[in-house]
């Protein structure tokens, strides 16, 4: 779809009736005229001597209404004023046979004019519910002038001062009513038709990738290979198809990879051909990122990188394997090998971050066309977000230099508000073993990293959850120690033993205790919580006893 479609129809939708007039009026006028017609056959039996030259007066302006719709002219996506014509000539036609009198306050037909009430309210125009509300007085107007002029008998006047009261407040809410699912049914509208707009987006966007396939795979310098569900190759891309090794006097690639000589990674040690990476793909058995080495021993020799994805048949008829063979012989051969994969991991995992970040400010900048509710979701959304990205960022930079210094980002915050939003967080896990969280939290200003201190706390309740066992209690408190910040987590948890307090602070060490248990956990977290409150220049105390439950007291300067 076109941006020309997209904006046609937006603008046929904005500020208009989701259902045209002509479509409504042709699906509501006509049911009144039934009804009216019934009436009239109904009267006409009953009472013949009413059906004067008013009565047929009166039905003539309500054929003409019902007629109006079946125009070219109305023939229009929004409303125009002269369409109001037509629930004008229906009341119109009831004002004329309440001005003869005809049933009097008795007269059933009269509430058959819900029906032009509720095609005013789905036109969605506060103009035209402006210019309806004269309407319904003027059908009581002759109630009113007879019931003041005291010509009524005692039960026709208490039947008027019932339709007086009665009539005009259904009509409006019948208008009002139908003007409310109108606008609830064109904002769902609106919702589909961008959702409609998205899917159309990400087909074409699908449909350019299918056609940029074929150009990509070959363009690319690393060797792919599909294989069939039969385990026969469908695809074979030009840098192996074109390999002058692999593929001599137009040889067979596939054939060729098959036979070529594989080394381990020692260079000289010959895979036997029933323990090559493709014979065992062929064979359905799974490999990832397996190093050979191809090439004569002592000569020139290149290292090859293969592995092998399986998916799944759009039909589920079957499984067909995508094979990589990656040259990676300068890589292997770099001294910095190792800092290259982590700076690649460090890439590969904050680009998604980084994308879910923006996409989540993209749609918080439509705050105001949001459901306050939704609007909260993406605040939790995007905080989550932000610390698994100071989560990532710290983990791969200890893991490649350890030297790197953590990076702070101070403002004036509430460690009372970061202990109590902590909590809230950590409350699901908490509530699967029944345990309960204590916050006493009363606001503790000073200046610090919020997003940094959140993490602390979490770790901190998430651990005193995690080894407090089913039913026992954890509390979270927060107090200014004039100069200091502090923050204190206790639970009534298995304890630590003494001998492992000194190591408890260490990168991916887990007491004996922890282990025993089998609870679950690397141990990061108090290494991150003895990080952040480092840098922020504060200090971790903890205090513990086997099968009483541990104390953790974090102190941070105050700030100004």
């Amino acid at each position: 779809m076109t941006s020309l479609d997209t904006a046609a129809r937006r603008a046929a939708h904005g500020g208009r009736p989701l259902l045209s007039p002509r479509y409504t009026a042709r699906l509501l006028q006509p049911v009144f005229l039934a009804v009216f017609l019934f009436g009239t056959v109904v009267i006409t039996v009953t009472r013949p001597d009413q059906v004067s030259s008013r009565y047929l007066l009166a039905s003539a302006l309500v054929l003409v209404a019902t007629a109006l719709p079946f125009l070219p002219a109305f023939d229009r996506i929004g409303l125009r004023p002269w369409m109001m014509l037509m629930p004008a000539l229906d009341f119109g036609a009831f004002i004329l046979l309440r001005t003869e009198g005809l049933g009097g306050a008795t007269n059933p037909l009269v509430m058959a004019l819900w029906l032009p009430a509720i095609w005013v309210g789905l036109l969605r125009s506060r103009a035209a519910l402006l210019a309806f509300l004269p309407l319904p007085i003027g059908v009581i107007a002759p109630d009113v002038w007879r019931l003041s002029a005291g010509v009524l008998s005692p039960d026709d006047a208490a039947r008027a001062v019932t339709l007086i009261a009665i009539f005009p407040l259904v009509m409006v809410i019948a208008a009002i009513l139908s003007r409310i699912m109108a606008t609830a049914l064109a904002t769902r509208q609106e919702i589909i038709d961008r959702e409609h707009d998205e899917r159309m987006r990400a087909a074409e966007e699908s449909e350019r990738s299918r056609r940029l396939l074929d150009a990509v795979v070959d363009a690319v310098d690393v060797g792919v290979i599909v294989l069939g569900t039969d385990g026969e190759p469908i695809l074979i891309n030009r840098a192996l198809r074109e390999s002058p090794e692999l593929s001599p006097n137009g040889g067979d690639p596939w054939a060729a990879l098959l036979s070529v000589q594989a080394f381990e990674l020692d260079r000289v040690t010959p895979i036997p051909h029933e323990q090559s990476s493709l014979v065992l793909i062929a064979a359905g058995e799974s490999v990832t990122d397996r190093l050979v080495w191809v090439g004569p021993p002592g000569g020139s020799q290149r290292a090859l990188s293969v592995s092998a994805i399986r998916v799944a048949t759009e039909d589920d008829t079957g499984v067909v394997t995508v094979i990589v063979v990656q040259d990676v012989t300068e890589f292997v051969r770099a001294l910095e090998a190792k800092d290259v994969f982590i700076a690649t991991v460090s890439h590969e995992l904050r680009t998604p971050l980084t994308t879910i970040s923006g996409f989540l400010e993209l749609i918080q900048e439509q705050h105001d066309k949001l459901d306050p509710a939704i609007i909260g979701w993406l605040t939790v959304i995007r905080r989550n977000v932000e610390r698994q990205q100071l989560v990532v960022r710290d983990l791969l930079t200890a893991a490649s230099t350890r030297s790197t210094p953590l990076a702070l980002a101070p403002q004036q915050s509430d460690l009372g508000l970061v202990a109590a939003e902590a909590a809230i967080a950590i409350g699901p896990e908490a509530d699967q073993k029944n345990i309960v969280i204590t916050v006493q939290a009363p606001p503790t200003p000073g200046r610090f990293d919020p997003l940094r201190m959140a993490q602390v706390a979490e770790n901190l309740l998430s651990n005193a959850v995690r080894y407090t066992p089913e039913g026992g209690s954890v509390s979270i408190t927060t107090r200014d120690d004039g100069d200091a910040l502090e923050l204190v987590v206790r639970d009534t948890g298995i304890g630590i033993d003494e001998a492992d307090r000194a190591l408890l602070f260490e990168e991916f060490f887990r007491g004996s205790t922890a282990r025993a248990s089998a609870i679950r956990g690397v141990g990061l977290g108090l290494a991150v919580v003895s990080t952040i409150v480092t840098a922020h220049g504060g200090t971790v105390a903890l205090d513990s006893e086997i099968g009483r439950g541990t104390t953790v007291r974090v102190r941070i300067p105050r700030g100004s």
